[in-house]
């Protein structure tokens, strides 16, 4: 294994997208106490492993939402509208890493997926995930924080707003 190859599969690897997963699962059920339908799983990690779009998430206020965070892309001295439009091939690009994510979230009992196609998170075992990376515990944040946003819509708005489809 290269050199990149392996420092690209230390950063974006299944064990660390399943926290992730898990983390955005359940900050959706936190929020209106229902569980995230599986199809929002292929969003996630095309979001937090795109640096810009953490840190835009990072710097809008949990209470904004994901319109208000959709639309700092489109403010003149953003101008990243891009980043939004590049969410829809990058997930094609990372449907078997998220897959692997799953399967490992799952047999790792952070989340289980129910027979409804409904992610369940196992609250217990994802608190008891403990990282002493400042990086790390920021991207689980921001995917708890997508989680919310999104749990406050249905699946056509988050598709218009992400220009994704389901």
């Amino acid at each position: 294994m290269g050199n990149l190859v392996k420092e690209f599969y230390n950063i974006q690897n299944p064990a660390l997208s399943a926290y992730l997963l898990s983390r955005f699962s359940l900050g959706y059920m936190e929020e209106n106490q229902d569980m995230a339908p599986m199809p929002l799983l292929f969003i996630v990690l095309p979001m937090m492993y795109k640096k810009e779009i953490v840190d835009f998430i990072a710097s809008t206020q949990k209470k904004s939402g994901l319109r208000f965070f959709a639309d700092k892309f489109t403010e003149k001295k953003n101008s990243n509208k891009d980043l939004i439009l590049q969410i829809q091939n990058t997930s094609q690009r990372y449907k078997v890493m998220t897959l692997e994510a799953i399967g490992i979230g799952m047999s790792g009992k952070l989340f289980e997926i129910q027979k409804d196609a409904y992610v369940l998170p196992l609250e217990d075992n994802i608190s008891s995930f403990k990282t002493k990376s400042k990086e790390l515990e920021k991207m689980g944040k921001v995917a708890e924080k997508l989680g919310i946003w999104c749990s406050r819509l249905t699946l056509m708005e988050i598709s218009q707003i992400l220009k994704v489809r389901f």
